[in-house]
């Protein structure tokens, strides 16, 4: 068994587990429960995937140190065993699609229940374990109600316990001081073509990455030009640009 918490019947008393992103919804929550507006959890765990942008790994950094100095709430780190989320992709020439979701399942959901499971062991599928999840009152249809697995359950504190929006939260986080970004992998295929252009100026060798992987995709399976950002991708200074549209958000950490 895990150490970094005390044992109990977790039967009884589910392990409660902040699911942090490095985002806007879920660093908030972190301030909510300083203020006394949440519960504490037992723990916060991040599934770090490899392929975030600098800025929100450094961010990730502060908001682990808030947690467990200021908070006193243990923070864990995990990643999967087949390291980074765009190596791994390359390795098999391929890149993540829109509409499936291994990626997420892979990197985010798995390590975090292999580490979970390293503290309340197994229950013979009983409920042991409930994920916190960043959903806000805005996007109340994201809402799932169980997840695949009968052991491991769903809570949404800014939903249940403490009603809030994204605007509310980002309004949070800057009165503490913090300018949270996006969080979300660079290869993500739910962004938009703004957030590529971004990705381009601000990381060119992280946009020059993702120019490789579909190169590698492409020159391996094939397939039609546009299936993924790869529209975006060419001529990519004189697109029209669009709005962000990543629906990932606490998705990913489910």
């Amino acid at each position: 068994m895990n150490p970094i918490v005390a044992q109990r019947d977790w039967v009884a008393e589910p392990l409660q587990v902040l699911s942090y992103g490095g985002g806007t919804q879920s660093t908030a929550m972190l301030l909510l429960i300083a203020q006394g507006h949440l519960p504490k959890p037992d723990i916060v765990i991040h599934a770090d995937t490899g392929s975030e942008l600098p800025e929100t790994v450094d961010f990730i950094d502060v908001a682990k140190r808030f947690t467990q100095e200021k908070l006193g709430i243990p923070f864990a780190v995990v990643s999967s065993f087949r390291g980074s989320l765009h190596d791994d992709y390359m390795s098999h020439s391929r890149i993540p699609m829109i509409g499936w979701r291994s990626c997420t399942s892979n990197f985010k959901i798995l390590p975090q229940r292999r580490f979970i499971r390293t503290i309340v062991g197994n229950g013979g599928g009983q409920l042991l374990a409930e994920c916190w999840l960043g959903i806000t009152t805005d996007e109340s249809g994201r809402r799932a109600e169980q997840t695949d697995v009968k052991w491991t359950g769903l809570r949404y504190p800014l939903l249940d316990d403490f009603p809030f929006t994204r605007d509310q939260c980002i309004e949070l986080n800057i009165s503490f001081g913090w300018e949270v970004s996006k969080s979300g992998c660079f290869c993500c295929p739910y962004q938009g073509g703004k957030t590529w252009l971004e990705l381009k100026r601000t990381h060119p060798e992280l946009f020059m990455i993702a120019v490789q992987m579909e190169e590698m995709k492409f020159e391996r399976w094939g397939g039609k030009v546009g299936l993924y950002q790869h529209r975006k991708l060419r001529d990519i200074d004189t697109l029209e640009l669009e709005h962000a549209t990543c629906d990932t958000g606490a998705g990913c950490f489910l």
